[in-house]
């Protein structure tokens, strides 16, 4: 039984810069930006803080950790240059979480994209997404065939069905911000067979901050084969959102000259526009 895997303002044309610079902010890293070793501490890519990693192995009992490997060891592929994350935890009572937060919270108009490889639903395994301060917003567990919850906003199902089966499946999860208070979640399915289908979507509204990051978790998996593994890879995103939400703008001429008038609602990065 293998326990264990291998080893401003717009009339100031500096801060107007400023702004457009911070509405192009990018979201992305994926295995190969991580040569040799992904740790706690690691920071790859763009648009994310240092992976932030922990587990209760201790060698005895509990056999839990992370690695970069090859997803089709246990599942689809994901490979970035033939690598991937990788989380196992076996037996029950195991755990691992990999927590990346993002270095700018996400506004609307933002979008995140990542893979995942999974093939066994045994055990725990899948990811949050968090706002504001490791508040839980939403979540997706492959457990005993699937499921997506929200402990601390509204959830509000769209259409989706659920084909698990296939040791080749590749997940593919879309999140795109809606507005201050809500996103929605596309998570499909893809094999060698080809596109199989959306598996969840929907909505998530109510929430009282704002994406800040999301967490992949593995739990009480049966054993240490690569086919209880969760792969992840090729987190990327980007966000579109203007610095600034209007609620009304208007103009009016004023002898040879036009005066504009304008409110604002919120102010991302730009306070005093």
């Amino acid at each position: 039984m293998i326990r264990r895997p291998p080893r401003s303002t717009l009339s100031s044309s500096s801060a107007a810069s400023d702004v457009y610079k911070r509405q192009d902010q990018a979201y992305s890293d994926n295995a190969a930006n991580h040569p040799g070793f992904w740790i706690s501490g690691s920071n790859g890519g763009t648009g994310f803080l240092a992976w932030n990693i922990q587990s209760n192995d201790d060698g005895l009992n509990f056999f839990a950790g992370n690695f970069l490997g090859n997803s089709t060891w246990g599942s689809g592929d994901i490979n970035t240059s033939e690598t991937s994350f990788a989380l196992y935890a076996n037996p029950g009572g195991a755990y691992v979480n990999a927590d990346r937060a993002f270095s700018e919270a996400l506004p609307s108009g933002s979008s995140l994209t990542f893979l995942l490889g999974i093939n066994l639903d045994n055990g725990n395994k899948g990811f949050y997404l968090y706002a504001g301060t490791q508040c839980e917003v939403f979540n997706f567990n492959v457990r005993s065939g699937g499921n997506v919850s929200s402990a601390n906003a509204m959830l509000t199902p769209g259409d989706g069905r659920y084909d698990w089966g296939g040791n080749d499946a590749v997940i593919e999860v879309l999140i795109s911000v809606l507005t201050a208070t809500s996103f929605s979640y596309t998570i499909s399915r893809t094999s060698s067979a080809g596109f199989q289908g959306t598996l969840f979507s929907g909505t998530v509204s109510d929430s009282t901050q704002l994406l800040s990051g999301l967490r992949f978790y593995n739990s009480g998996t049966a054993d240490g084969s690569p086919q209880n593994y969760l792969w992840i890879n090729s987190l990327s995103g980007d966000n579109n959102a203007l610095p600034v939400e209007l609620t009304s703008f208007t103009g009016e001429l004023v002898w040879d000259a036009v005066k504009l008038n304008w409110q604002t609602a919120t102010e991302v990065n730009n306070y005093g526009f």
